[in-house]
């Protein structure tokens, strides 16, 4: 029957046949069928191996942010890649998407994760690359397992491919990769990365280049890429030396190597952040010069006219002293954190208190410090600081006759200029402490040469409790003296005799690797501030210090803080040195007779 004569359904009327006019339509063989699925395969592949961006939005569904999708192509384009960003610039969570999206692209890859603790690199796939493979379905498909708890982190997929997290320490030898991402590199030391972590990394061997007909060609051999990712931090640390050598590397045309910075504008930008919340963010640091390093992304080191450098700090310190929290005295009245004191050890604390437009802003900041002797004058421990703002003189009193008793101190530096006498004399009566049912005898000025006589009996005069405890040396600061104390802050952190607690994130970290269980609690929110709370004061301390410019005015030193900032904390600390100077006199003397005695008793026994 002649097809013309069929009534054919009008949605079919105007369709085309597939073959062309003349010729006879065929089968594809399955043979036919599997090619083109190959040569198809092929060419996704090929193109997505060069466009990885599209293959993260085509294939995974993830959505990226322009910024994002030029980053993660910098990386696939670079064997050494650096990106260094603000908060909120979502590093981590595109490490995860890269990582995913290379191991599904390249069968057999595997990605270790390092970073200064393994639960801070852990991060990376038990949030950023578990919402992943919950939310997108290809991801899931891929994926053949995924174990995220305090033992291990790994996420495995079909083709052979892995992430996994490794330690930055001696117990991650022997590990390899083909790629490895050093998470906030500039919380792991040169030592750890040189001679552990880049080991690490090995050429990925596809199947076919085990073939003899592959096997010797050079250029088909894959090189293995490292990714730093970290946020901005001070120059003076180890990774800044090694970011510079990358940027010139970069200058001088080096293509596999790439780089990309970003500050908290590109948040704002995408909506990560709004404008509001930056002013928030920036209003509640309390450190300018944290908030430029966290958010601007700029790196923090000394201007030429500061006069103190930060490479004159040394931050070694792990284990601070902590006073007892009323909390822990209820509970059993010991303090686990106590230091027991030494034999031949002395203890200092020192107060500033440093008045702004009244009574609300006094800034009072206590340091204490532990000190042991050397045959270089006595080294110096600052093993806690605490800052109160606005507190009457009597409360202000309590606290310091606390950490003093608690601390088991020897002498207390106290600055009494303005709000300071006012210090004072709350010290010099008997003080009831109602929480812990004590009562602390009168403090009064002690004994000194270094202490003027009409100071001395003014003092004394004003004090008013009876069998008072003479501890306090009081400094009544000039423009000399000031300079002078100045002057000796820096003198004796050039002979390295003194040490500052560690950062709060190397604390924590230490905290962490040592058991410590009040860290590890997450119901109590105020144990972590407890227990990092000094490591943060150091911390602003050291950028108080650091920000002071210098300028000469009759003969004196006189350092000046930045528009708006405030020195106190280097006030307590510097008036708490020009003391220990004193008693390094004193030390020397005695280590001079001493050393003549021996000389003389040697020569002798020798005649």
């Amino acid at each position: 029957m002649s097809v013309k004569n069929k009534s054919v359904p009008l949605n079919l009327k105007n369709m085309k046949p597939y073959q062309k006019s003349g010729e006879t339509s065929s089968m594809l063989t399955t043979r036919q069928i599997e090619q083109q699925t190959k040569d198809r395969l092929k060419t996704w592949v090929t193109f997505y191996r060069s466009n990885i961006s599209f293959f993260i939005e085509h294939y995974m569904g993830v959505t990226l942010y322009p910024y994002q999708r030029f980053w993660v192509n910098l990386i696939s384009q670079s064997t050494e890649f650096v990106g260094i960003a603000s908060r909120a610039s979502a590093k981590s969570w595109l490490i995860g998407v890269y990582s995913i999206a290379r191991c599904i692209l390249y069968p057999g890859t595997i990605v270790a994760l390092a970073s200064s603790t393994k639960a801070q690199a852990g991060i990376i796939i038990s949030e950023k690359c578990k919402a992943l493979y919950d939310e997108h379905a290809n991801i899931r498909r891929e994926c053949s397992n995924l174990t995220t708890n305090m033992n291990k982190w790994e996420m495995t997929f079909y083709n052979g491919s892995k992430i996994n997290v490794v330690v930055s320490g001696d117990g991650g030898r022997g590990h390899r990769s083909n790629i490895t991402v050093l998470e906030e590199r500039r919380l792991i030391p040169n030592a750890i990365i040189d001679s552990i972590i880049r080991p690490f990394l090995v050429s990925r061997q596809p199947p076919y280049m085990k073939l003899p007909k592959y096997s010797s060609i050079e250029e088909l051999r894959e090189e293995p890429i490292e990714i730093i990712i970290t946020s901005a931090h001070y120059k003076s640390y180890e990774w800044y030396p090694e970011i510079k050598k990358f940027i010139r590397q970069i200058a001088n045309g080096d293509t596999d190597v790439k780089a990309i910075f970003l500050d908290y504008l590109i948040t704002i930008k995408h909506g990560i952040k709004t404008k509001k919340q930056i002013a928030k963010d920036k209003r509640d640091f309390n450190d300018p010069i944290a908030f430029l390093m966290e958010y601007g992304n700029i790196p923090y080191g000394s201007s030429s006219s500061s006069y103190y450098k930060l490479g004159l700090f040394k931050r070694n310190i792990k284990r601070s002293w902590r006073p007892i929290t009323d909390e822990m005295f209820v509970t059993n009245k010991k303090n686990p954190y106590d230091i027991p004191k030494l034999s031949e050890e002395f203890r200092i604390i020192s107060v500033d208190v440093a008045m702004r437009a009244g009574a609300k802003n006094d800034n009072t900041i206590i340091s204490c410090a532990r000190l042991l002797p050397t045959p270089k004058g006595w080294l110096t421990d600052i093993v806690y600081m605490e800052s109160h703002h606005g507190k009457h003189t009597t409360l202000q009193a309590l606290r310091i006759k606390r950490i003093f008793e608690e601390f088991d101190g020897d002498a207390i530096v106290l600055d009494i200029a303005n709000a300071g006498i006012g210090i004072f004399d709350a010290l010099c009566s008997l003080t009831k402490d109602e929480v812990r049912d004590c009562e602390y005898k009168a403090y009064t000025v002690m004994p000194s040469e270094y202490v003027e006589d009409k100071l001395y009996d003014e003092l004394t005069a004003r004090t008013l409790g009876m069998d008072a405890n003479r501890c306090i040396f009081p400094i009544f600061a000039s423009a000399s003296l000031n300079s002078l104390i100045a002057i000796k802050f820096k003198e004796r952190m050039r002979k390295h005799l003194v040490n500052f607690l560690v950062d709060d994130n190397t604390e924590e970290d230490f905290l962490i690797k040592t058991g410590n269980k009040d860290i590890l609690d997450q119901d109590d929110t105020g144990i972590r501030a407890h227990l990092l709370q000094a490591h943060i004061q150091t911390t602003l301390l050291i950028n108080e210090c650091i920000s002071l410019e210098m300028s000469i005015q009759n003969n004196n030193l006189k350092l000046e803080e930045p528009e708006g900032a405030r020195k106190d904390r280097f006030t307590s600390v510097s008036y708490l040195n020009f003391y220990v100077s004193l008693m390094d006199i004193e030390l020397l003397k005695e280590r001079s007779v001493e050393t003549d005695e021996e000389a003389f008793l040697s020569v002798a026994r020798f005649f």
